[in-house]
């Protein structure tokens, strides 16, 4: 299959080596960047190529070049497609050609390439779920005893309303498996227990974590299907509702983690306890967590088969650095170790974690299944940070009186009005403050802005600034961080970093 590739000026040397490796040929037009050209410029200058042209099977456009391709097709008499946006992704086009199928005439093809991956990821998935290594199965809850696949357990305040308990679920319902209600030291109001664990057990599969054997107790006949945790003070007060839950088997003493839980997960079986998860506890960093985990190793190796759970969450909680990096190592080591269930918490700086756990515990177990790293598979958590350089050096670029912008400019030009600009979690609130006064609410920021202009004469230079803000809103509402107007979003971080001291004046406006 010979394939020709067609490229400006300034994308050529990148799009020389993408070639290479994918086995194409290319033509530089006389143009500086590619994904400005249009399909009439590549097709009138494709004419004097025609000859050289005409034994390719397939020529392929920059993605991002407007119109439609089949007007070159027309031209030269070679079928012609879209490439990808970026060209480091069109080796993965040329994959789906050489399957079969037909790339878009219209659209960039990343679109089909992120379908393609998306199907395989998802059928990977099913492949974990069907063919896992399960123990037993609780309220359709099936724990395997080494991943893949994995189960998340969601720790959750459960003195909280009840009301509130259920958005907490609604919203994180689809990336966990069990809500495990969590009463704290001190807790004594088994009436409490008991209506919050039946009414959550009508949502979803439900544990109880107290140190009270009472609570937990009736917190079973309540409904709860999973208790944290059995130990060494509590085994013989649980006995009344073995076999109607499953229980972690997690050690009261700091001591000798893997002697103690294994001697209790003996002393459990012996007394009739049929479903059983163990868990050496993780330590906090610096007090112990790479000693835990040497203690999660001898559990393993002595008990091969059984389910283990570690609580992710003694980790993420306790140290100040973004989850979703401590998430995703933490879900690694569990899959190393053979754990499969993870108990995580949702909250504050740990916002996110079930998501993040997720789409981890879906990326560790499609490496362990491939026998691969748990990179370029189709599934990542990159959310901040991009992989590597990506398009066109700036050295390369046409510089037309270039001034370099330094410090701080102060705003020149002050409206009748100014806005204040807030957010919860689900939205965006823009407040007018002029002759008349109005508030738009919504979670995009660039609506937002054109109907403020819409309802309202702002001057360019406030509509600037308006805008600035209202991304920095839009940004902050989808990565939970909090967003204060006219305050910078992040930290200053990274080798570019300036950390921008904005004037008074502007936090006025």
């Amino acid at each position: 299959m010979r394939i020709l590739l067609v490229t400006g000026k300034l994308a050529s040397k990148a799009v020389h080596d993408v070639a290479k490796k994918i086995g194409a040929e290319i033509i530089v037009l006389d143009y500086p960047v590619a994904a400005l050209m249009t399909v009439d410029y590549i097709a009138e200058n494709l004419k004097r190529f025609r000859e050289r042209i005409k034994d390719y099977d397939y020529i392929i456009i920059p993605g991002l070049a407007s119109g439609d391709a089949k007007v070159i097709e027309e031209e030269v008499g070679v079928k012609t497609y879209k490439g990808t946006e970026d060209i480091h992704d069109l080796p993965s086009a040329v994959d789906l050609i050489k399957k079969g199928y037909e790339l878009s005439t219209v659209y960039p093809a990343d679109k089909l390439i992120q379908l393609e991956k998306r199907k395989n990821i998802e059928e990977t998935l099913k492949l974990l779920e069907e063919q896992g290594n399960y123990k037993f199965e609780v309220n359709n809850v099936k724990i395997p005893i080494t991943p893949p696949p994995f189960r998340i357990f969601l720790e959750v305040n459960a003195t909280k309303p009840i009301k509130n308990l259920e958005e907490e679920i609604e919203e994180k319902r689809d990336f966990i498996d069990v809500v495990v209600l969590g009463f704290p030291n001190g807790h004594n109001d088994l009436d409490e227990v008991r209506s919050k664990v039946s009414a959550i057990a009508e949502l979803v599969p439900v544990a109880i974590d107290s140190a009270s054997p009472n609570e937990l107790v009736e917190g079973v006949k309540a409904g709860a299907c999973f208790v944290f945790n059995l130990n060494e003070e509590n085994i013989d007060k649980l006995e009344l509702v073995k076999k109607d839950a499953s229980f972690v088997v997690a050690p009261f003493s700091s001591e000798n983690r893997a002697e103690v839980t294994i001697k209790i997960y003996e002393q459990a079986k012996q007394r009739g306890y049929d479903r059983l998860i163990l868990d050496p506890i993780i330590s906090p960093p610096l007090y112990g967590v790479v000693d835990s985990i040497v203690e999660f190793r001898k559990v393993r190796h002595k008990v091969k088969d059984e389910p283990m759970l570690m609580g992710v969450l003694n980790v993420t909680e306790l140290i100040d650095a973004d989850s979703v990096g401590v998430n995703a190592l933490m879900t690694t080591i569990a899959g190393e170790l053979g754990v499969a269930n993870l108990l995580i918490m949702d909250k504050g700086k740990t916002r996110g974690s079930a998501i993040e756990v997720k789409r981890a515990s879906q990326m560790v177990g499609v490496a362990m299944k491939e026998h691969r790293l748990p990179k370029d598979l189709g599934i990542d958590l990159l959310i901040l940070k991009d992989k590597g350089k990506r398009g066109i050096e700036t050295s390369s670029l046409d510089l037309y009186t270039p001034e370099v912008v330094e410090g701080h400019i102060e705003p020149r030009n002050m409206d009748k009005g100014y806005v204040k600009i807030v957010k919860d979690d689900r939205y965006i609130y823009l407040n007018w403050y002029g002759k008349e006064k109005f508030t738009l609410i919504g979670n995009d920021g660039l609506s937002l802005g054109r109907r403020l202009l819409e309802k309202t004469a702002v001057n360019p230079e406030h509509a600037l600034y308006i805008g600035y803000e209202l991304a920095k809103a839009e940004i902050a509402l989808n990565l939970g961080k909090e967003y204060i107007q006219d305050k910078p979003l992040f930290k200053p971080y990274g080798y570019n970093s300036i950390n921008t001291l904005r004037n008074k004046k502007d936090s006025e406006r």
